[in-house]
């Protein structure tokens, strides 16, 4: 009976082992738990106890228009330099590119974009096959803003040819082709109404506090330039399920700016 018992015990720890040792994914799977279990993870509860998660819905007759300050772009171009974290393709962003509003002197600084395929947002219910997510950090390194660009099949985006050919196959790679440059302010649409409301991170921990501006109208990007993306080990799904409004106003610009 003892020894029974010290082999229960043992079965139950390297159980516990196992259950601590997954990381998070978008599927469930030996290694990794999915979205419905983020919240089970040490450090990520948030992600199930959250009142103010991301990806939502907009719902367009819904949607508060308001005549919102304008976003103001101070972009400039930097080195391409692109990870592969295992959940998607991220662009660091070298400093002194900012994100403001006019009428404001506050501003955040942007630090990376990265990909997320079918996009993560859905308006009136309907995906994109792609969402490109520009974060922004405040003078403490925080996470403050998220800037989303919807994407869909057309033509070739000028702005990203050398790095959709340079992307780092699998988990843990990096790419940094020499004399390559990228700029965020290319990736912007031309017309630029877009939705706003208070929301967190997609991804673990699900740290609320983040002001998000999701632009209303996509951007192109070739079938080729997607399925280069989409292609790549782990990343062919990458999108968290939409999460509750809860009492959240979503506001939707009624005077863009240029």
């Amino acid at each position: 009976r003892s020894l029974r018992a010290v082999f229960v015990v043992l079965t139950l720890a390297v159980v516990a082992l196992g259950a601590q040792t997954k990381h998070w994914g978008y599927e469930d799977s030996a290694e990794s738990v999915g979205p419905a279990k983020w919240g089970t993870l040490p450090g990520d509860e948030l992600c199930a106890t959250g009142k103010q998660q991301t990806p939502i819905n907009f719902v367009s007759r819904t949607a508060k228009s308001q005549d919102l300050p304008n976003l103001v772009f101070t972009y400039k171009p930097t080195s391409l330099s692109m990870t592969n974290n295992g959940h998607t393709v991220q662009m660091a962003y070298g400093p002194g590119s900012t994100l403001g509003r006019v009428g404001s002197s506050n501003t955040v600084s942007l630090t990376q974009f990265h990909f997320h395929d079918p996009s993560e947002h859905t308006v009136d219910g309907v995906s994109y096959p792609m969402e490109i997510h520009l974060v922004h950090v405040d003078a403490a390194g925080k996470p403050a803003a998220v800037v989303g660009i919807f994407v869909k099949a057309g033509n070739e985006h000028a702005g990203l040819p050398k790095a959709f050919q340079n992307l780092p196959a699998h988990s843990g790679d990096k790419s940094a082709p020499a004399g390559v440059m990228v700029d965020a302010g290319a990736l912007l649409p031309a017309e630029k109404t877009f939705f706003t409301y208070a929301g967190s991170l997609t991804t673990p921990p699900c740290s609320e506090g983040v002001t998000w501006y999701v632009f209303k109208n996509p951007i192109e990007m070739s079938a080729a330039q997607i399925a280069a993306f989409s292609k790549l080990e782990h990343l062919s799904h990458t999108n968290r399920p939409i999460q509750s409004l809860g009492g959240r106003v979503v506001a939707v610009d009624s005077t863009p700016g240029k």
